[in-house]
């Protein structure tokens, strides 16, 4: 098994999952444009992704999931609120279109989106292959938010952002997981300093909202003290106005410690372009693209 992060953060979230020939998206918030372009750096067509499982409705997470859907005849995966919701934003942008289209033409055509969909209801389990997908619920606040963890060859990776607050259905996934990425969307200090509206930062840091670097550290010092060090972990979702790469390993690694888990390695998914590739293959953490803090 083979994963990818192709993006992670406000302006689009979208993992690319890979196992015995079966290639699936978890979550589409790129544009499509951009969605194809970095697949192809990964040596993966359109054509040969089999699913797209989405996480929730908001905009940086299903952005081009109807557009592929549309276009490619790909199967978008999701529970019935999500679809439901996911169908409205999707229905609206070919509505957009079609009247940006009437403008040049003088001609406007009635649009309809036809959506390859299927329904994955919370806490079911989807096969692809060799590849086993489940949906775990998780308190954020859009139609019906889950997070997807994915199994392979013995091997087991959970993708846990937007989150809002820690719930006791994530714990049991995470032990058993290899690989981890995980949310570190801000800085609290920086969030309310920040010059957004207060309503925002309200909501940002809610039981709804995302997770700060500090509920991020509870959750992984309890997870290691549980099931131990085996595990590699991306910190992702990182706001830009609100937190800081070098900051939130910095900020977690001080958490650990005073755990006494030390020298514990964190990488960080970059917000706008791929950045991270884990292979279990030979179980090694493996970095896309080199960079420095």
């Amino acid at each position: 098994m083979k994963v990818t992060s192709l993006s992670s953060g406000s302006s689009g979230n979208c993992y690319l999952v890979q196992h015995d020939g079966t290639n699936v998206l978890i979550d589409s918030g790129l544009t499509a444009t951009a969605t194809e372009r970095h697949l192809r750096s990964c040596g993966v067509a359109i054509q040969e992704i089999s699913a797209i499982f989405l996480t929730h409705d908001h905009s940086d997470h299903l952005r081009s999931a109807g557009t592929l859907s549309r276009k490619w005849g790909i199967p978008v995966i999701a529970n019935e609120k999500t679809l439901k919701a996911s169908r409205y934003r999707w229905d609206k942008e070919v509505r957009v279109e079609a009247l940006k289209q009437a403008q040049k033409s003088g001609v406007l055509t009635e649009p309809r989106g036809f959506y390859n969909t299927e329904v994955l209801p919370v806490g079911g389990v989807k096969s692809l292959g060799g590849l086993e997908v489940s949906s775990v619920p998780v308190s954020h606040d859009a139609a019906d938010t889950v997070c997807y963890t994915f199994r392979g060859g013995g091997q087991q990776g959970i993708i846990l952002t937007d989150l809002g607050c820690a719930t006791e259905p994530i714990f049991e996934p995470l032990y058993h997981s290899d690989l981890i990425v995980l949310e570190a969307n801000h800085d609290l200090q920086k969030l309310f300093k920040s010059n957004r509206p207060q309503f925002l930062k309200s909501r940002i840091a809610s039981d709804h909202g995302h997770l700060s670097n500090e509920q991020s550290a509870k959750i992984l010092c309890r997870v290691i003290e549980w099931s131990g060090l085996n595990h590699t972990v991306w910190l992702a979702h990182l706001s830009e106005e609100n937190n800081d790469p070098k900051n939130a390993v910095k900020y977690m690694n001080m958490c650990l410690e005073n755990h006494d888990i030390k020298n514990f390695m964190l990488k960080v998914a970059l917000r706008d372009k791929p950045s991270l590739t884990w292979d279990a293959q030979d179980s090694l953490f493996q970095a896309q693209m080199l960079f420095d803090f």
